[in-house]
């Protein structure tokens, strides 16, 4: 088995939720989840995955990422773009 098939294989959805955003350019939403793990889909468009201490990775439609928590994440439609 893999790291990624091992990693999908241990968490169990207990007390999961959806979260669905849909948003206009340009936005930033920071994300502080305390799940062991999280599944982001990108529908659509694109955006900047960043964590603290990480470099920004960009995100694209069809996209999937894959985090494990807890942890913050921020999503700006640009690296610099700043939450208000």
């Amino acid at each position: 088995m893999d790291a990624l098939a091992g990693l999908l294989d241990g968490p169990r959805a207990r007390e999961a939720f959806l979260l669905r955003v849909v948003l206009d350019p340009p936005w930033s939403i920071r994300v502080q989840d305390r799940a062991a793990l999280a599944l982001v889909a990108v529908a659509r468009g694109s955006a900047w995955l960043i964590t603290d201490g990480g470099e920004p990775i960009e995100v694209r439609a069809g996209d999937i990422v894959v985090t494990r928590g807890p942890s913050r994440i921020r999503w700006p439609t640009t690296p610099r773009r700043r939450r208000r």
